[in-house]
C-alpha cells in the first residue's frame, strides 16, 4: 500500500539532495536527505518482509532478491551507461579510468568501499569527484538488502516473539552506532560511506516497522503532533547540519530522529503532514525521487566538464532541468514498465536473470570505459630534451643569479669544506626574479613523451613520507619517530607543516644527506604550525586534531634540540565557520605567537613560502590538452594571492624568522607553467611534484645552506 506521507518525504528529501548538489538556497546540509531515505528504505523493506512473514510463516529469499532486482537495477543500469558514454565523449582522459573502475563498482554493489578507500588517501582528495560518487548510497542499501531478509527471519525464529526480534535489532542499532561515533573520529570517509556505520539508520526505519502495531495504538492527535516536529526537524537540519560538522557521527541523528516522527505520524491521521506532504507536486517528484536521485550528479559533474569551466547558477539550473527529464524518462519507459511487467512479478527467476544481465551490463561498460582511457603514462607528440646538469652551483650562489638548474640525477649537492665564523647567519636568499627555464617554459605547447613523472603516474609522484606514515593522517596527533637525513647526525633540522610542507621533503632530505643534517619529518595532513583550528575538506569535517598535533611537535622539537625548523603550510586553509580562507591577521597573529615560541626554545625557523594554487587538477587539465599546454597555465596573479604572500613574509621577517620566498621558481611575471623542460611541475590541483622539487635542489641549497651551516656552527662553538 502506498503511504502518501513517505512518497511526500522522498520528494523533500531529493530536493535537498539536488539543491545542496547544485548549490543553491544555502542548504549547507542537504547531503543529510540521503539520511532520510535510509531511515524510510529500513521501514519499508521491514514492514514488506514483516507482512509475508505473518501470512506465509517465512521470507522467501528468492522473492525478495527479485522484487530488489526489478525496482532497483533497470534505471540504475541505464544511468551507469548513459553516464559512461557522456563521460567517454566530454569527460577529461585521466579521469576515463577511475570513472570505468567505478561503473564497476557500481555494477557490483560496492561503490560506497571504493569511495571509502579513495578518500582515506589524500592524494585523491584533489581530484574531482566522480561522476558516479552518488552510488555509494546505493551500494549501502544494496548491502542491507542482502544480510537484512535473512537477518530478520533469523531474529523472527529464534525469538518467536516480535518484541524480542525488535530488541535484537536494537541492539544491532547501538552497535552499529557506537561504531559511527567512533570511526568518525578516527577514519571520516569510512564512516561516511561504510554500511558497518550507516547501519543502525536502516536499523531505525527497521525498529519502527516492527513496532508499528504499538505505534498505531497511539492516538491520532498526538501522532499528528509528533509528525509535524518531524517535519520541522527535518528541514531545519538541511539548513544547519554543515560539511564543517563531523558527519555522519552523534549529528547524523539529527535527520534520523526527525524521519522516524514523519514515519510515526502515518498517512492517514487528520491535521498531520501529509496534508502538505500529499501535494500533488510532491507526489509526483516522490514517484520519480529515485530516478532523480540517479540521475542529477551526472547532470552536474559531466556537465561542468562538457563546459569545460564552473557551472553559472543558469548553467546549474539547466542541468537540473534536463537530469528531471532524464528521471521523467526512465520513470515511465524503463522503471515502472520493468517494475511491473508481468513476466518479472510472476516468475522470480526471470526476474532474478534480469538482474543479473544488467549486474553485467554496468560491469561491462565499466571495463569497456577503462579499456577506451587513453594510455597517458607516453603520448606520440614530442620529446622534449631531458634538463641535464650544466653546472654545479656553489655554495655561495647567488640565487637570484642562477638561469640553470642542475639535473639532480647527475648533479649532487655540494660538501661543506668552508668554515662559517660564528655571529649571526647571513640572511636566506630568496630568488629576486624568475627562473630563465621558468619564462621559457610559458611558452610550450606539447606534453612531451619523456614527461616525468608521466600524466598517470603523477599523483603517485610523492614523498615517501606518504608511503611509511610519517605525514600524518586526520585522525593522527602525535608524531612518530620520522628520522631521515643524516640519522647519525648530531645537529638536527626539522620539517613542520601540513602537505605543502610535506612537498619539499624529498628535496630537504638529499639536502640533509649530503650535508650532514638529522631531519625530522613532523608533517600533518591540512594542519598549519599557526594555533588555528580548521575545517578540512579531505575529512569533511572540523579538524581539531591540529591543535594537539602541533603540541606535540613543538614538544619534539625542544626534546630533539632541533636548531633549525622549515615550515610551510598551504595559505588557504580554511575557517571552521564560513569555510572561507583565513583573514591576513590571523596569520599576522598566528607568527608574532609562533615564532617567538619556537626560537625560545632553541629553534630557528625558516618559512617556505606557500607554492602557487594552478585552479584545477593539472594532470587532468593536460590529459585534455596535450597539444596546447597553455591551456592549463595559470595567471600568476591568480595562482599568488600578493597580499596573501607579502603578509606572510612580512609576519615573518618582523618575528625574527628567516623566510624563502619560492614564487619565482614557479612563475615567470605573468604565468606559472605547469610543464619545465620534460618535468611535470604540479602532481594535482596544489602540489607540486617530487621531481620538480628535486630539480630544484641545488637552488634550495645555495638558497638555506649557508644560513643553516652559521646557525649549526654557532650551536657547535656555545
Amino acid at each position: 500500500m502506498l503511504r502518501r506521507d513517505i512518497e511526500g518525504l522522498r520528494a523533500i528529501a531529493v530536493i535537498a539532495v539536488v539543491l545542496y548538489h547544485a548549490r543553491f538556497l544555502g542548504l549547507r546540509g542537504g547531503f543529510v536527505g540521503v539520511d532520510v531515505f535510509f531511515v524510510v528504505s529500513g521501514f519499508l523493506i521491514t514492514s514488506l518482509l514483516l507482512r509475508e512473514h505473518a501470512s506465509t510463516g517465512k521470507i522467501s529469499l528468492a522473492g525478495f532478491y527479485a522484487r530488489r532486482a526489478r525496482r532497483l537495477l533497470p534505471a540504475s543500469c541505464l544511468v551507469v551507461v548513459g553516464t559512461v558514454i557522456a563521460a567517454d565523449i566530454w569527460l577529461e582522459p585521466l579521469r576515463l579510468r577511475n570513472l570505468g573502475t567505478d561503473a564497476l563498482a557500481s555494477g557490483g554493489f560496492v561503490a560506497n568501499i571504493v569511495f571509502a578507500h579513495r578518500g582515506t588517501d589524500y592524494l585523491q582528495s584533489a581530484l574531482p569527484p566522480s561522476a558516479l560518487q552518488h552510488y555509494w548510497s546505493l551500494a549501502v542499501e544494496e548491502q542491507f538488502y542482502i544480510v537484512w531478509p535473512a537477518l530478520l527471519g533469523l531474529l523472527l525464529w529464534r525469538s518467536r516473539r516480535v518484541s524480542r526480534a525488535a530488541a535484537g535489532i536494537g541492539a544491532i542499532c547501538v552497535a552499529s552506532f557506537a561504531v559511527c561515533i567512533w570511526q568518525t573520529s578516527a577514519s571520516q570517509p569510512w564512516a561516511f560511506f561504510g554500511l558497518h556505520a550507516r547501519a543502525w539508520e536502516l536499523g531505525i526505519g527497521a525498529l519502527l516497522a516492527i513496532s508499528w502495531t504499538r505505534i498505531d495504538r497511539v492516538a491520532a492527535h498526538v501522532r499528528a503532533s509528533v509528525a509535524w516536529i518531524g517535519i520541522a526537524v527535518v528541514v531545519t537540519s538541511f539548513f544547519v547540519v554543515d560539511e564543517a560538522m563531523a558527519f555522519p557521527g552523534a549529528i547524523a541523528l539529527v535527520p534520523v530522529i526527525g524521519t522516524a516522527l514523519v514515519l510515526v505520524g502515518g498517512d492517514g491521521t487528520r491535521g498531520g503532514p501529509v496534508v502538505v506532504l500529499r501535494h500533488p507536486v510532491l507526489q509526483w517528484i516522490g514517484a520519480r525521487s529515485y530516478s532523480l536521485y540517479l540521475w542529477h550528479w551526472p547532470a552536474l559533474i559531466i556537465g561542468e566538464a562538457a563546459i569545460g569551466r564552473g557551472l553559472n547558477p543558469v548553467e546549474r539550473i539547466g542541468l537540473i532541468a534536463i537530469a528531471v527529464a532524464g528521471a521523467e524518462a526512465s520513470y515511465r519507459f524503463v522503471e515502472n514498465p520493468v517494475r511491473h511487467a508481468r513476466v518479472f512479478v510472476t516468475r522470480n527467476s526471470a526476474a532474478l536473470a534480469l538482474g543479473a544481465a544488467l549486474v553485467v551490463v554496468s560491469i561491462s561498460s565499466g571495463l569497456v570505459l577503462r579499456g577506451r582511457a587513453v594510455d597517458l603514462s607516453t603520448n606520440d607528440i614530442a620529446t622534449t630534451p631531458t634538463l641535464v646538469a650544466t653546472t654545479t652551483i656553489p655554495e655561495t650562489t647567488t640565487v637570484a643569479d642562477a638561469t640553470t638548474i642542475p639535473d639532480t640525477t647527475t648533479a649532487a649537492v655540494p660538501e661543506v669544506t668552508s668554515t662559517i665564523p660564528a655571529g649571526p647567519p647571513p640572511p636566506v636568499v630568496s630568488p629576486a626574479e624568475p627562473l630563465a627555464a621558468i619564462v621559457d617554459a610559458v611558452e610550450a605547447d606539447r606534453v612531451p613523451k619523456n614527461l616525468e613523472p608521466s600524466l598517470t603516474g603523477a599523483t603517485g609522484d610523492k614523498p615517501v613520507v606518504y608511503e611509511n606514515g610519517c605525514h600524518l593522517d586526520a585522525a593522527s596527533t602525535e608524531p612518530g619517530e620520522c628520522v631521515f637525513g643524516d640519522v647519525t647526525s648530531n645537529f638536527t633540522v626539522a620539517l613542520f607543516g601540513d602537505s605543502h610542507a610535506a612537498q619539499w621533503f624529498g628535496a630537504l632530505d638529499k639536502i640533509a644527506q649530503q650535508r650532514g643534517w638529522r631531519l625530522l619529518a613532523l608533517t600533518k595532513l591540512g594542519c598549519t604550525p599557526i594555533d588555528q583550528i580548521t575545517y578540512n575538506s579531505t575529512v569533511g569535517a572540523k579538524y581539531p586534531q591540529c591543535r594537539p598535533w602541533r603540541e606535540n611537535v613543538k614538544k619534539r622539537l625542544v626534546a630533539e634540540k632541533a636548531a633549525v625548523v622549515f615550515i610551510s603550510y598551504s595559505n588557504r586553509l580554511l575557517q571552521t565557520g564560513t569555510r572561507q580562507p583565513f583573514p591576513d591577521n590571523v596569520w599576522l597573529e598566528g607568527f608574532a605567537q609562533l615564532i617567538p615560541e619556537l626560537r625560545a626554545g632553541g629553534t630557528e625557523p625558516i618559512l617556505i613560502t606557500d607554492t602557487p594554487y594552478p585552479g584545477r587538477d593539472v594532470p587532468i587539465c593536460l590529459s585534455q590538452n596535450v597539444s596546447h599546454v597553455k591551456n592549463c597555465s595559470f595567471k600568476r596573479t591568480d595562482g599568488i594571492r600578493d597580499s596573501r604572500l607579502s603578509t606572510n613574509i612580512a609576519a615573518a621577517r618582523d618575528n625574527g624568522a628567516e623566510v624563502l620566498d619560492v614564487s619565482n621558481w614557479l612563475c615567470a611575471t605573468e604565468r606559472c607553467p605547469v610543464i619545465v623542460g620534460n618535468i611535470l611541475v604540479w602532481r594535482d590541483s596544489n602540489h607540486i611534484t617530487t621531481r620538480f622539487a628535486d630539480w630544484l635542489i641545488p637552488l634550495i641549497d645555495a638558497a638555506v645552506g649557508p644560513y643553516v651551516e652559521a646557525v649549526r656552527q654557532r650551536t657547535s662553538v656555545s
